[in-house]
């Protein structure tokens, strides 16, 4: 009875398919070192500079397609590495196999480490929802500058315009020169805080 029970179990299970992160996986090779620990941290330092080229290309991808025209790019590609510097890559990298390569030489052993990486599904849409809302919050912030420098080129005039009319033109040059760097200081000083 038991026997017939284990054949039908088996007869209905499933085959396992290979999962798509092991499908996704990217081999990559240390530096040759002298200490197994050496090539494996070696190693993870290379998979990790994998990981944020690949998000930094698409970054890119996403930035090219949501910014706007009135956008700096300058400011668009800063906020894109302080927020690719701030990526958690340790969380994201997924570590798949592993191989380690020891090679005998006349001075002692050296070691190569080589691991198959992935990506963690979770994370890639965690980071991409995350770059999303920095670059939404960075437009908020630079048309609040945009309508700051607007505004203060505005206050500018009517002063100059009010102290032209107070001193009945005695001073014209004086103030608009005032008036001119005024407006050119306003901005230099918005966007570098």
């Amino acid at each position: 009875m038991l026997e017939v029970l284990l054949t039908a179990s088996f007869a209905f299970a499933a085959p396992q398919a290979p999962t798509a992160i092991a499908s996704a996986a990217v081999a990559v090779r240390g530096d040759t070192e002298l200490t197994p620990a050496e090539a494996f941290a070696s190693a993870r330092r290379r998979a990790e500079e994998h990981l944020r080229e690949q998000w930094h290309q698409r970054a890119e991808v996403e930035l090219a397609a949501r910014r706007p025209f009135w956008l700096p790019e300058a400011l668009a590609e800063r906020e894109l590495q302080r927020w690719l510097g701030d990526l958690p890559v340790a969380d994201a990298l997924r570590l798949v196999d592993r191989e380690d390569r020891q090679r005998t030489h006349e001075f002692g052993n050296s070691y190569q480490t080589t691991l198959w990486v992935a990506e963690e599904p979770g994370s890639v849409q965690r980071g991409e929802r995350q770059l999303r809302q920095q670059l939404r919050q960075l437009e908020r912030v630079t048309a609040a500058k945009f309508g700051g420098v607007v505004g203060s080129w505005l206050l500018v005039l009517v002063v100059v315009a009010w102290f032209d009319r107070l001193t009945r033109g005695y001073m014209t040059g004086t103030l608009r020169l005032l008036g001119l760097l005024t407006g050119a200081a306003v901005p230099a000083f918005l966007f570098l805080v």
